[in-house]
């Protein structure tokens, strides 16, 4: 862990010690960038995903039920939405921009519309495609609208701390404190999945070696307000876990990364035989504040530790 505190970009030096107003300052900004960068990505609950594909599925047996029509006809022509719910889970899970949320039900009605010509020549007109088109763009987009109001209030309701906060560390706002690291942990969580992405030779096992992951922060859940100091071993163990997992940031892609993962690497501002910093390589290869990202969050970390430590 002695390494942490050592993050600089490809070639530049380590970065130096600075004052707690530094320290402040840099909080402040780095708030109002993972602010920015959090209104770019949409982070809806897999919950309503999956409750919006059997609510889709419902509505096509109902209609098949009021028409008297076949059931499988039902299910293909309200397919787009389905296909668009699908998705959907996909790109939330890779950590894509908001601008494919959008796109993606227009593409999948287009598709949609221009093969059920060819099918409903098969199907002797069974499907109605304008009124399905119309149908499906109108399910999906709520489906999406749903998904921006769930981030929307839970990012109202859980305002993130500020350093000047822990200076005056209050055990029953450990909830809050943890909120804040979670959200600086997903910002490097999105980072990793566009530099490492499958399209740059990334893989799902690769990912996941160095993503903190969310099941990590829901461990906090079981602490109650009123009993952090009786539980905050298990705090300052969760914490440490965190600190640990950012750590492997600080060291070479071919430390942490299987060989053939390192090797099938492309199209990335790297070294090709793993020897850059996993930290440089996501700071060089994107366009967010990544070493900020990781300061607060390491930051945020060792200071919640001390205050725990002193409980």
């Amino acid at each position: 862990m002695g390494e942490v505190d050592e993050v600089g970009r490809a070639g530049a030096p380590p970065a130096t010690e600075v004052t707690l107003e530094q320290e402040e300052a840099r909080s402040e900004a780095e708030h109002e960038a993972l602010e920015a960068k959090l209104a770019r990505h949409i982070h809806a609950s897999k919950s309503w995903l999956f409750a919006a594909l059997l609510l889709t599925i419902f509505i096509a047996l109902l209609s098949s039920v009021a028409s008297g029509s076949n059931v499988a006809y039902a299910l293909l022509g309200f397919s787009p939405t389905l296909i668009t719910t699908l998705l959907f889970l996909f790109l939330l899970d890779s950590g894509y921009k908001d601008v494919l949320y959008w796109f993606t039900p227009l593409a999948v009605a287009a598709l949609f519309f221009v093969l059920g010509e060819a099918l409903n020549t098969v199907l002797l007109g069974q499907l109605d495609l304008p009124v399905l088109t119309g149908v499906n763009l109108i399910l999906s987009y709520f489906i999406l609208l749903v998904m921006i109001l769930i981030e929307y209030y839970r990012t109202r309701e859980q305002e993130p701390a500020t350093l000047e906060e822990i200076e005056h560390f209050k055990p029953e706002h450990l909830e809050k404190y943890i909120h804040t690291i979670e959200d600086k942990c997903k910002a490097l969580n999105f980072v990793m999945g566009r530099v490492y992405r499958a399209s740059h030779g990334g893989t799902a096992r690769l990912r996941e070696k160095i993503k903190v992951p969310s099941e990590w922060y829901n461990e906090f859940n079981t602490i109650a307000p009123e009993e952090v100091k009786e539980q905050k071993d298990l705090a300052i163990d969760l914490l440490t876990r965190i600190e640990e997992r950012l750590s492997l940031l600080l060291k070479p892609e071919r430390s942490v990364f299987d060989h053939e993962d390192v090797r099938g690497l492309k199209h990335l501002a790297r070294d090709p035989d793993g020897k850059d910093r996993i930290i440089d390589v996501l700071t060089v290869n994107d366009n967010d504040p990544v070493e900020d990202y990781f300061l607060g969050a390491v930051d945020f970390c060792k200071r919640i530790k001390t205050e725990l430590q002193k409980l």
